[in-house]
């Protein structure tokens, strides 16, 4: 419309907080146990202090010449290209769905393409993507189009070329599936300024819903998601303008509310209209679903069924990022077939696009490729691709290739550290720089990086560090601070153990080698790169690039590159902390986290795992709302184990005297009276709180009681609709009398109850709140009789599920904010876990846990997939479910691998996603059923990294990081104090001490002098 204008205004201060827009004002973040955080809170989204950060004072005293710059000579030999290396490492591959918008307000609100079983969560749970995914690497990098981190100024013309090595002969497949269109919202719901409804048109009103939707989550208060909302929507604004003239001038201004309830409503009803299913018919409506979403999850290669990853072209939405990213709310375009590639065998006719949406970019036959299609998302400009799902043969092929790899890097680490230590003191700078990238990748896992564009988010690597990212603390600490992938913040003080990476460390951050024209070495500024190299041509420096480092690596083994030093290191730390287990379990403070039973176990699996993730700077978001609200559900559920052994221990007192259990009940003959202390341990619930647990219990059963009984009468209507339709042979039912038919109906539903029996239960339960009430008043207890040894079973055994439920939070407490599942699907060699699972089952089934039969039953709530592993009798032996494993694991029966564990779960460990992805991996070297033995390399504990990093802001207390630092250091100590006493064998029983690797292992100890550190003569 003419006249339409769009200004563009500065943003207001108060746009993460103002009250308008549809939302109130948050209250600041809290910690885990409710106390504020608001030094924590206030610089979560905020870039990283650009001042200096290099203090080279102290160091500019030292007469000792060996930190003098070395001079820098453009050459061919230094690595820097004009454009980024499209072999930057690390774990960009696979970045399908990292930011999928569950929210999009499509058609699919109500019924998506990718709709999930449950689907039900409430958005307030949101969290930030975790990146469980997004790390996935192929070291082959041939399978890309482009580098994932290839900037917008690369040319247009993309080269697609492949290894060369022939992957496939025919393929077919359907291409990418595409969300369903926007449907515009109804005419009285409107986005509403200044107070007044807008009459937008449906191209912005689809914009503003994207925000409306993320009304209630933590991104609405995030002021770089607001402000990069509202500058693309202003964009929009100019193209498709509200039709009746609205000026849209201010965020401040814009009230959301209606849109929100809207679309909150429909969901609401959805869930409604799920609920009220009949299970059959929900059942039904599931099936359906899969039957059509098969269509493109099956492709044939070379006539071979296999699965296909996520076919779903990604929903349009707003970008969410992780960490502070500083491109979080802007718009994501609608993906159409002219943004998509295909690879499809030419011979078979290619896969057609939706009718109406236009043709595929270009469909083309590559066959030393795998990936199905691709396309260009418009945020950072990454390269998004279908390729074959995980349990397919490309894939696992490709995983177990990747750890061997990194097995192989065993034979020949330590010519590389010899090598590396050597050139430390090189008088050729470029080698002396590399050196010294490898030693930081090689000691700290770090990733190599890359450069950036422009247009790009500021992530750092090694390679690419500034001057401002490092700081110096005498005598041999460097601190790091840095946005690292996916923005998240990387911020220790790295101990350098090795003087000569220390001494080169500080020598680059003052200068790159070059001299001004009166001959002095040229200062570097905060925002000049560490290590660099002059650019061929035009002589300015560069960051050096990881391909410069992968090049240098190649020598060794072919194919290796930093990204396989981070698996090799992640692996072999694991298993190095995985074989302290019983020393770290010894270790805890309290005797029930001492013992050995699964419970325990998972956590210490779990903390070498949070370890491993930490050394890889694996992190994601913290929700505060998620973390306040798991501490809430896991106090409710202590609150209610102490309630019931509250109550029966009420009972045990209404009936008998302490005295007297003490006389008739003998420790001897009743091994559980040595417990009798605790058994009787008064409880001390608040009164109050226990007269609204109990009330809310009754209204709880009501209603459960009663939603099951409408559930009951839906499926019960609807077989009968069914039945009265046809019968099982296609014709009419006429035969049976419909009363029969009910009866039929009625006895196949489990549990079913009429009307009667419900009225019936609901009176028996009003009958019990009658007697909670007299209980409460007495404390006498209402029951007819009392069996003391039964009750004191039970009060014990609510005892261990306190314990469980206060393991459970210390878990979820301390990987909050660290990603495991990065490092276990990506850097982890599967293997190594259950080898772990296969040993601690034997020791635990030798300890008599297995005894009467195993007991493999777990809550949904520790299971990490609603998944019941069968029971096995009690005569079922080990041997023989061991060969039972090795038949369905060989013959590919299952999906998930089947290990014959009788006391272990591994759906605790590995999830059914992770089971099928790495099923390769229950087989050892030699073919067999992997082995409790089996070994990613020998002397895992001499190999691994230093865990300083793992010493993580109050969380160092009881970590096997901090177990083994502490052996190494009061080692070091008695060695320096000549009183290191040998062990008895005694002590080296009860707790052997682990050492890391030094970090100068295997230096060159040549007879150089400390020339070696001076620099060259200036050219």
């Amino acid at each position: 419309m003419a006249g339409i204008q769009v200004k563009d205004e500065p943003m207001p201060a108060s746009l993460a907080s103002t009250s308008t827009n549809g939302h109130a004002k948050r209250p600041a973040k809290q910690s885990l146990f409710g106390d504020s955080d608001s030094s924590s809170d206030d610089d979560d989204d905020k870039p990283l202090a650009k001042k200096p950060k290099v203090e080279n004072s102290e160091l500019s005293s030292d007469s000792d010449d060996s930190d003098a710059p070395l001079t820098s000579t453009i050459s061919s030999q230094n690595g820097v290209k004009k454009h980024s290396s499209s072999d930057d490492d690390d774990d960009d591959d696979n970045d399908d769905g990292s930011d999928s918008d569950s929210d999009a307000p499509l058609t699919a609100v109500v019924k998506k393409s990718n709709d999930s079983d449950d689907d039900d969560g409430d958005d307030d749970d949101e969290e930030e993507e975790d990146g469980d995914d997004d790390d996935d690497d192929d070291d082959d990098e041939d399978d890309k189009p482009l580098s994932r981190s290839s900037k917008s100024k690369q040319p247009n013309t993309m080269s697609i070329t492949g290894s060369g090595e022939k992957k496939w002969d025919v393929l077919i497949h359907k291409g990418p599936r595409f969300p369903d269109p926007y449907q515009p919202l109804p005419k009285d719901v409107k986005l509403k300024y200044d107070g007044k409804p807008v009459d937008l048109p449906p191209e912005t009103e689809e914009v503003a819903m994207f925000y409306a939707v993320k009304l209630e989550t933590q991104h609405a208060q995030n002021a770089i998601f607001n402000r990069n909302f509202f500058n693309d929507f202003k964009a929009d604004l100019k193209k498709y303008p509200p039709r009746d003239g609205t000026q849209i001038k201010s965020f401040d201004k814009l009230d959301f509310r209606d849109m929100y309830n809207y679309w909150r409503s429909l969901k609401d009803a959805e869930l409604e209209r799920k609920k009220s299913l009949a299970p059959s018919a929900r059942k039904r409506e599931i099936e359906e679903r899969k039957v059509e979403e098969t269509k493109w999850k099956v492709c044939l290669v070379d006539g071979v069924e296999q699965r296909v990853g996520n076919v779903n072209v990604e929903p349009p939405g707003l970008f969410l990022g992780r960490g502070a990213h500083p491109k979080a709310g802007k718009v994501k375009r609608r993906i159409s077939p002219g943004d998509i590639t295909i690879n499809h065998s030419a011979n078979h006719a290619a896969p057609q696009p939706p009718a109406g949406m236009g043709d595929w970019a270009e469909v083309v036959e590559k066959k030393d490729v795998t990936w199905l299609a691709y396309w260009k998302e418009n945020i950072n400009g990454q390269y998004k691709y279908v390729f074959l799902d995980a349990t397919s043969n490309f894939k696992t092929n490709s995983d177990r290739d990747k750890f061997e790899k990194a097995r192989k890097l065993d034979t020949v680490v330590k010519q590389i550290r010899r090598d590396v230590n050597k050139n430390l003191k090189s008088k050729v700078r470029h080698e002396r720089q590399i050196a010294t990238i490898v030693w930081l990748i090689d000691n700290f896992s770090l990733r190599a990086g890359n450069e950036k564009g422009e247009d790009e988010a500021e992530t750092y690597g090694v390679c690419s560090l500034r001057c401002e990212h490092a700081q110096i603390k005498m005598p041999d600490t460097i601190h790091l601070e840095f946005l690292g992938k996916d923005s998240m913040k990387f911020e220790e003080d790295l101990k350098i153990t090795n003087p000569d990476v220390f001494k080169n460390i500080a020598m680059f951050l003052k200068t790159n080698g070059m001299k001004d024209k009166s001959g002095n070495f040229i200062r570097k500024k905060p925002s000049d790169p560490i290590f660099c190299a002059p650019e061929s041509g035009s002589g300015k420096m560069q960051p050096l690039q990881p391909s410069s480092v992968n090049q240098f690596l190649s020598k060794y083994m072919k194919g290796l590159s930093a990204k396989v030093f981070r698996t090799y290191n992640a692996s072999v730390t694991f298993q190095g902390l995985l074989e302290q287990t019983e020393d770290w379990l010894k270790s805890r403070p309290k005797a029930a986290e001492r013992e050995i039973n699964q419970t325990n176990l998972r956590l210490a699996y779990n903390e070498a795992n949070r370890q491993v993730a930490i050394l890889c700077n694996h992190q994601k978001t913290v929700n505060p709302m998620m973390l306040n609200r798991n501490l809430e559900r896991t106090q409710e559920k202590i609150f209610q184990i102490r309630y019931e052994i509250m109550k029966e221990q009420q009972k045990i007192l209404t009936f008998h005297k302490v005295g007297e259990l003490k006389k008739e009940f003998k420790p001897k003959e009743f091994p559980f009276m040595k417990q009798f202390d605790k058994i009787m341990q008064k409880q001390d619930l608040d009164a109050e709180k226990v007269k609204q647990y109990e009330e809310q219990m009754i209204t709880d059963k009501k209603a459960k009681l009663e939603s099951t009984f409408k559930r009951q009468q839906s499926e019960l209507q609807y077989q009968l609709e069914q039945k009265g339709l046809a019968g099982e042979d296609g014709t009419p039912k006429k035969a049976k009398k419909a009363k029969n038919v009910e009866e039929e109906v009625r006895s196949s539903i489990k549990g079913f109850k009429d009307k009667k029996q419900v009225d019936e239960e609901l009176k028996a339960l009003n009958e019990t709140a009658k007697r909670l009430e007299k209980e409460r008043k007495t404390n006498k207890s209402q029951a007819t009789s009392c069996n003391f040894a039964s009750s004191a079973k039970k009060i014990l055994s609510k005892y261990e599920m306190i314990k469980k439920q206060e393991a459970e939070l210390v878990n979820k407490n301390n990987t909050s904010d660290v990603a495991l599942g990065t490092s276990k699907l990506n850097y982890i060699d599967p293997r190594i876990t259950l080898a772990w699972l296969k040993e601690w089952d034997d020791r635990l089934i030798a300890l008599g846990h297995a005894k009467g039969g195993p007991k493999k039953k777990v809550k949904k709530e520790e299971e990490e997939e609603d998944v019941k592993p069968k029971k096995k009798g009690a005569a079922a032996s080990k041997k023989g479910a061991a060969a039972k494993a090795g038949l369905a694991n060989s013959t590919g029966d299952s999906e998930k691998m089947e290990l014959g564990l009788q006391v272990m779960n591994i759906n605790q460990f590995f999830a059914n996603a992770l089971q099928k992805k790495f099923k390769w991996a229950a087989s050892g070297d030699d073919g067999r059923d992997i082995s409790a033995k089996w070994k990613f390399v020998k002397d895992a504990q001499a190999k691994m990294r230093k865990l300083d990093s793992a010493e993580r802001k109050g969380q160092n207390g009881g970590s096997m990081a901090a177990m083994t630092d502490a052996a190494d250091s009061s080692e070091a100590k008695a060695k320096a104090n000549g009183v290191l006493k040998k062990q008895t064998a005694a002590d080296q029983k009860l707790a052997k001490p682990i050492k890391a690797v030094d970090q100068t292992e295997e230096s060159d100890d040549d007879s150089s002098s400390d020339d070696d550190d001076k620099p060259l003569a200036a050219t």
